[in-house]
């Protein structure tokens, strides 16, 4: 099994209570919130009883610190906003209890949160005086820490914490160093001899007493050598002793190590250092000298490691397991046998075997056991279930432990295949995390369904393939979700109101079922969704009431969506509805937030109720297909179409008087409704249009049957109707800045037109025509705002249809390039910010300009480039688009640089276009283009960025302007697009699948990214001196946060980063180390300068926003948002320069 580095992590949740005290909550007292803590250890222990946590009564010190004018304030002995807090731990109830309440100040003040680990009495923050044991092979008692886990110290900080944010992440770290020395059993031993032999390990010549700054983490050895040695903690022949950082001399003896009565010194022939917050092992071979009786002691193996999980843990009160080995079906016996009461058992770890007999023994007669520990038991068939089946192996059986009340934890079976109907339903005393073993392929039907108690993380196996219905139902796990690769089935409720999970769901492309609300209510997950291709058919309520706020992305090979499926999610961007649904069901997307243009599918039949009410950001032309017939109520209530083209065939229009009333209620925006149908369709009430400014524009109908519309009960309430004729004008507005322009229009008419009337300052380049005609549009100059209309005439009919022009006054004219920085230092390197889908009113309102400056001071509020800022040129051009916002699937937007969403790609643009542009600024040219980075930001608040890369160098990040909260905001997206990808050449640390990279066909795209020198922030191997990050692990300047993470670049497995948290996994304001080098790097290579590691070490500053920031998910990570896109390469140079 891959190691990987033990994090404590701890997470501070801020519960919202009214403040009745005004000298704490600060002016508005109405908002205080009350601080609270919960958290977990994230590590595996075997002994205790809460395995993957702390023990009942622990107790951590924390420091809260209000900042000051928008600057840290200062850690203090006293007067803090809360000094030296103790927060216990109520193992019963799953919670931190503080000693007293603390709140924010206000809603404005950020803080900083410091926690260490035990807690003491610092006489100083800046000079904590700690000290770790003599014997720390001492195990606790009565109510005392044992030696080891009283010498292991913690410490974490968290930084600019935002005011009011409901959940904060403290991430502790061991500050100490541990010395790990393992014996193994070498040659000539008789069988048995070697674990019958007394063996003993001293760690010598080191300090014990430390001081400790809490402000920093910083740890300095205080004191004289002890002259006795410290005596770790054993397990089996491994010893591992906590020492406090420093160094021992030449030669001067580490260990003692004694075998049988014979002793063996241990030293170096140079300066050991002891590194804080690492592992260094020796693996000593003892070999026995035949007919001698003398052992010779050779070192095997030594290596600097992440800490690793511990054989002794925070023991606090720690409760032990009863162990019994158990024949199967004879538990009851086993435990008599060892002269226990079963009656009155509460903590039980069981060895040996098992059967279903015994699971319903602990369940009917064990009435007070709590904690289960079958980690190494073997299920074994025998017996018959409670559904009268034959009992099977490696199978929990059904109702096994069902409706347990007393239960607390459980620690499922290593070897294990299936856990059947109901076998853990309503344990409703069952809590913290879950752990579902590797080798698990079925989870039946209501298997931890209704254990609202179990609130940690739930961890999936890799081998899972069935989840069935209700089998995780109102439990309250937290954090990501993560869906193994090989899941094929999803059962009804399967995770119906898991509300507190949180993050994005990866749905695995292995999926074939979704059944009916498996997602319903599951209100914490966010991002967008991808439907898979095996899922056809979506069932009724499956993702009702999730909290998706990004992308809804479905293939064409769905056939079927049942009622309500996406109702009330807050879906965003453009809807591209599969091709072969001929029924949307009602409320199907209800309360979403689509935009732009609804395309429907062709063989769409029926529209059923509410299926887009309140969608009010749906806009354009909604043209019905020719198949459908009937349109029911509420159907598009609330949405914002302009324009409404009905159907020849369609048949009924739907009203009812109670909630959602008509079918088009207040649909406010709509100017313009033509029917095709040669019979009015039934319209159930005149309501079915309320709100539709029916005196405002013509009905338009076949000249046949006008007369019939004008009778017919819903339609003859339109003030005006008349024949329908075709004549559109496209685009039927167009603005332009006051410089002279052009502009492209289309004229699609039936006849013969022409232009009734114009403004004197526009020239079209024809006054008349026949047909579909393309115009050029010529706005002569102007000085100040003004608008006209120009109106075009079928020339045989008494039609019109117009387009308004509109001209706006500016101080710069089209294209004009602007200089927002000169660089100060080196050669200048060129930094070009450009928007599009920005049209000319946004441009004269000054949001063009002011969006640029602000995703430059953006792009430069994140070290390193807040310290390298002089080396940069940076330009931006009034690049003014014929239309606002950006185009999709179905919504067609004529802009600068082309920018469209496609569902699967992401953003894309015209990129020849945007390098010939770029390529009219002063400084850029085909030589440096490779080194000049283009920064796209699309007029658009619904899609995640992304970046376009070439081999040369070249890039384009397009940076939208997020409308998500931190860290997925705007600044977020800068940072790690543009920064991260577009110029570090970074890669994405992020996670999305629960899998091994080895399997996935991005592993490829990986090792081309490494093949160009980029993604130095990423490794293939978590071997401590082959990372490209090892010079920084071994330099006490970055050891505390540097160290080797497992999971990367989308996945869990086979891929490593240096640092827990960075920009580039969560967005967060904050590069790691490796990455903050490999930028300043790129800076010094373009600007013509020469790296020095001492020159960046010198300079490097982490800045203000920690690794560790404030987020609403716990699990926060290593994950992103659901709408975020890993950057594309293109082979070779951009065309342009072909």
């Amino acid at each position: 099994m891959r190691k990987i580095i033990l994090l404590v992590a701890m997470v501070l949740s801020f519960v919202c209570w009214a403040c009745y005290d005004n000298e704490i909550a600060g002016p508005d007292a109405g908002q205080a919130c009350l601080i609270s803590l919960s958290g977990e250890i994230d590590q595996v222990t075997l002994s205790r009883v809460n395995d993957g946590g702390f023990c009942h009564n622990d107790v951590m010190g924390v420091y809260i610190v209000d900042y000051e004018g928008g600057s840290p304030g200062t850690l203090l002995d006293e007067g803090n906003r809360a000094t030296n807090l103790q927060f216990t731990f109520d193992e019963t109830n799953y919670k931190w209890n503080s000693a007293y309440d603390v709140f924010w100040k206000d809603s404005k003040t950020p803080i900083d949160v410091y926690g260490y680990y035990p807690v003491g009495t610092p006489e100083s923050v800046n000079a904590y005086a700690f000290e770790v044991r003599k014997d720390q092979s001492k195990l606790s008692e009565n109510g005392e820490m044992g030696g080891y886990e009283a010498s292991d110290f913690l410490w974490g900080k968290a930084e600019n914490v935002a005011p009011l944010t409901p959940v904060v992440r403290l991430s502790f770290r061991h500050k100490m160093s541990n010395a790990r020395v393992t014996l193994q059993e070498g040659k000539g031993f008789s069988e048995g001899e070697w674990t019958k032999l007394e063996k003993q390990v001293l760690v010598t010549n080191t300090k014990r007493g430390a001081r400790v700054d809490l402000a920093t983490g910083i740890v300095t050895v205080t004191g004289e050598v002890a002259t006795t040695g410290t005596i770790p903690y054993k397990h089996g022949d491994e010893f591992r002793a906590i020492v406090v950082p420093q160094e021992v001399a030449t030669g001067v003896k580490l260990f003692s190590i004694t075998v049988d009565g014979v002793a063996y010194s241990f030293s170096k022939n140079e300066t050991f250092t002891y590194v804080p917050s690492k592992m260094h092992n020796f693996t000593i071979r003892v070999d026995k000298k035949a007919n001698e009786g003398k052992y010779e002691f050779v070192l095997v193996s030594e290596s600097i490691t992440a800490w690793e999980v511990d054989l002794a843990s925070h023991d606090a009160t720690a409760r032990e397991y009863i162990v019994i080995e158990s024949e199967a079906g004879k538990l009851k016996e086993c435990i008599t046998a060892a002269k226990k009461d079963f009656r009155n058992l509460q903590n039980l770890k069981i060895t040996g075997e098992i059967n279903a007999l015994d699971f319903y023994f602990m369940r009917d007669s064990m009435d007070r056991l709590q904690a289960l520990n079958l980690k190494e038991v073997k299920i074994v068939k025998g017996g018959m279930d409670d559904n009268g089946r034959p009992a099977r192996g490696d199978v929990i059986p059904t109702h096994a432990l069902h409706t347990k009340s007393s239960l607390q934890s459980v620690i499922l079976p290593d070897q294990l295949q299936e856990i059947d109907y109901a076998a853990f339903c309503e344990c409703k005393s069952l809590m913290g995390s879950l752990i579902i073993p590797e080798g698990v392929v079925k989870i039946e039907e209501l298997a931890f369904g209704r254990c609202s108690g179990l609130r940690g993380l739930l961890t999936l196996p890799s081998t899972l393939e069935y989840i069935g219905a209700a089998a995780f139902e109102t439990c309250a796990f937290i954090g990501e979700l993560k869906l193994p690769d090989k899941l094929k089935y999803i059962g009804t409720q399967a995770f119906y109101s898991c509300k507190n999970f949180t993050g994005t769901l990866m749905l695995p492309e292995s999926l074939q079922y979704i059944g009916a609300s498996a997602f319903h209510h599951c209100s914490g997950i966010t991002g967008s969704l991808k439907i898979p291709q095996g899922i056809t058919e979506i069932s009724s309520f499956a993702f009702y009431g999730g909290g998706f706020d990004g992308a809804l992305i479905m293939h064409d090979g769905i056939i079927a969506i049942g009622e309500r499926a996406f109702g009330l999610c807050k879906f965003k961007g453009e809807l591209n509805l599969p091709s072969k649904i001929f029924i949307l069901e009602d409320e199907v997307f209800i309360n979403c937030n689509f935009s732009g243009n609804l395309k429907l599918p062709q063989n769409l039949r029926s529209i059923g109720m509410s299926v887009f009410e309140n969608n009010v950001r749906l806009s354009g032309i909604l043209e019905f297909p020719p198949s459908v017939t009937s349109i029911s109520a509420g159907a598009f209530a609330r949405c914002g179409f302009e324009e409404i083209i009905f159907p020849e065939n369609l048949e009924y229009i739907g009203y009812i008087d109670s909630y959602p009333g008509g079918a088009f209620a207040n649909c406010f925006n709509v100017g313009r409704i033509v029917c095709k149908g040669t019979i009015p369709a039934d319209v159930v009430d005149s309501r079915a249009f309320e709100g539709v400014p029916k005196d405002n524009f013509t009905l338009e109908v076949p000249e046949s049957v006008v007369e019939q519309y004008r009778a017919a009960p819903g339609w003859r309430e339109f003030k005006r109707i008349a024949a329908h004729r075709e004549l559109i004008c496209r685009p039927t507005i167009v603005k332009a800045l006051n410089g002279k322009s052009e502009r492209k229009l289309i004229l699609d008419a039936e006849g013969e037109w022409e232009v009734e009337s114009k403004p004197e300052w526009c020239t079209l380049s024809a006054m008349s025509g026949n047909k579909k005609t393309e115009l050029t549009l010529t706005l002569e100059s102007g000085t100040s705002y003004r608008e006209g209309e120009i109106i075009f005439r079928l020339k045989d009919y008494d039609y019109t249809t117009s387009c308004r022009v509109y001209q706006y006054g500016f101080e710069y004219a089209d294209d004009e390039v602007l200089v927002l920085q000169n660089h100060k230092v080196g050669q200048g390197i060129n930094l070009i910010f450009l928007g599009d889908g920005y049209d000319a009113e946004d441009i004269s309102r000054g949001d063009y300009l002011q969006v640029m400056n602000e995703q430059m001071e953006r792009f430069f509020a994140i070290e390193p480039y807040r310290t390298y800022r002089d080396y940069f040129d940076v330009y931006t051009a009034i690049a003014v688009s014929p239309e606002n916002g950006i185009g999709g699937v179905n919504t067609i937007r004529d802009t600068k640089f082309g920018t469209t969403f496609t569902n699967d790609v992401g953003l894309l643009g015209e990129y020849d276009e945007i390098f010939a542009y770029v390529m009219k600024i002063p400084s850029v040219n085909e030589s440096n283009l490779s080194q000049s980075l283009i920064v796209i930001t699309p007029n658009t608040t619904d899609y995640g960025g992304i970046t376009q890369m070439w081999e040369d160098g070249s890039a384009i990040a397009f940076c939208p302007l997020s409308g998500d909260n931190y860290p997925y905001d705007a600044r977020g997206i800068v940072q790690h697009e543009a920064g991260g990808h577009g110029f570090g050449k970074l890669g994405d640390e992020y996670i999305y699948y629960n899998s091994f990279i080895d399997d996935c066909l991005c592993l490829g795209a990986f090792k081309w990214g490494k093949a160009l020198g980029w993604y130095e922030n990423l490794s293939l191997t978590g071997k401590m001196h082959e990372v490209p990050w090892a010079h920084f692990i071994f330099d006490d300047r970055y050891s505390d946060v540097v160290d080797i993470y497992e999971g990367g670049f989308t996945h869990t497995r086979g891929v490593f980063r240096s640092e827990q948290n960075s920009c580039m996994n969560n967005n967060i304001q904050y590069h790691s180390a490796i990455s903050r080098e490999a930028i300043v790097k790129r800076i010094m290579l373009y600007a013509g300068e020469t790296y020095s590691f001492d020159e960046f070490v010198k300079n490097d500053k982490r800045g203000s926003d920690n690794l560790s920031r404030s987020t609403r998910d716990m699990d926060f990570g290593t994950k992103a948002l659901g709408n975020q896109y890993p950057p594309v390469i293109h082979k070779g140079r951009p065309s342009i320069l072909k």
